[in-house]
């Protein structure tokens, strides 16, 4: 039987009589609940430093498909297409002290897991979390929807990337840890349309929600994590309408952004508000209809409105033809709206 292996069962046995078993030398990332530790958003996962040879993120709970990225150091990370098993392990390293984190690449509609510890054959070593957070709030688009695809193709959970979209490749650029609370489909007043109406709760309902498929109102916004910066990348599946809705009142997106602004700012006053515009909006589809020029007057009457907070947006201009799954932003228009974040998160942030 291998060290970790007997660890794991030694946790089991005794509980957290072992230091290691406790989970007081890793730490979860991304918005994970505590009673839980599932892994249902983008983004989450765990992150930890340990000095040894090889370590284990021992997990149970696998319900769907989720695909992850396990980062080890400063090289390139190792890409799981589809969590099956009861851990996810590093290969054997050289012997030494090592940096690993987990990040799930798929967003909750394809499959969680639970954390249920990490050992290793040697010593986790206590790491410090980067002080600079930010958190991300959008939709298929901060996801990272069919990011690894090329078009035309079928979104799948190896599909999603979102360690490589904009707001996680900015957060990485300016040394920041982040959390991504988003879903693909989910609009500020209304969800993409389609046939019947998709009347399930809209993003800033689930926004309240502590992991993805709990209960609405149930995150409880804790003081251990206090996001500098928040990225808000709403309002695309609003605009959805042809052959199913009429066109959205702009009017309605700008209350209902407003509102939604105005609640995270209650929990998090010092945060700065960063309103990304969507590359897969244009003003040339639908013709007259202008929604990419829309979408940036709605953010613009927003930040004028919330004049107590500090808001600054960011244009992000509509995409080219070369895209992932359904048009979305493949990794190079992410890396084009990561530089724009980047650049006006350390303007405003002095970053």
């Amino acid at each position: 039987m291998k060290a970790a292996q007997s660890i794991f069962l030694l946790c089991a046995a005794i509980g957290s009589v072992v230091s290691r078993c406790t989970g007081s030398d890793y730490r979860f990332v991304g918005r994970v609940n505590p009673e839980t530790n599932e892994l249902t958003w983008p983004s989450t996962g765990v992150a930890f430093t340990f000095t040894g040879t090889t370590a284990s993120i021992n997990i149970n709970s696998v319900s769907g498909a989720s695909s992850v990225a396990l980062f080890i150091d400063d090289n390139e990370p190792i890409i799981i297409p589809n969590v099956e098993d009861t851990s996810i392990s590093t290969p054997t390293l050289s012997q030494g002290t090592h940096t690993v984190e987990l990040r799930k690449r798929s967003e909750a509609y394809f499959g969680t897991f639970r954390v249920v510890n990490v050992t290793t054959d040697g010593t986790l070593v206590p790491s410090t979390a980067p002080e600079r957070k930010i958190e991300i709030i959008g939709d298929s688009i901060s996801v990272g929807y069919g990011l690894d695809g090329e078009y035309p193709c079928s979104n799948s959970a190896i599909l999603e990337n979102n360690p490589e979209t904009y707001g996680a490749v900015a957060a990485d650029a300016v040394g920041a840890d982040y959390s991504v609370v988003a879903w693909s489909g989910k609009g500020l007043v209304r969800n993409y349309a389609s046939t019947p109406p998709d009347t399930s709760p809209t993003m800033p309902v689930i926004y309240t929600r502590y992991g993805a498929n709990d209960a609405d109102g149930s995150f409880t916004f804790p003081p251990s994590w206090i996001p500098d910066a928040v990225v808000i990348n709403l309002g695309t599946n609003d605009f959805s309408y042809l052959g199913v809705r009429d066109p959205v009142d702009p009017a309605d997106l700008t209350a209902a952004l407003v509102e939604l602004m105005e609640k995270v700012n209650s929990h998090y006053p010092a945060a700065k508000f960063f309103l990304v515009s969507s590359p897969l909006l244009n003003d040339d589809y639908p013709s007259g209809d202008a929604q990419k020029t829309t979408q940036l007057r709605v953010y613009q009457d927003a930040a004028e409105q919330l004049t107590d907070m500090t808001v600054r947006v960011v244009d992000w201009p509509a995409q080219g033809s070369d895209v992932g799954c359904d048009y979305h932003p493949n990794a190079a228009t992410q890396a084009k709206g990561a530089a724009l974040l980047e650049e006006a998160l350390r303007d405003e942030m002095g970053w």
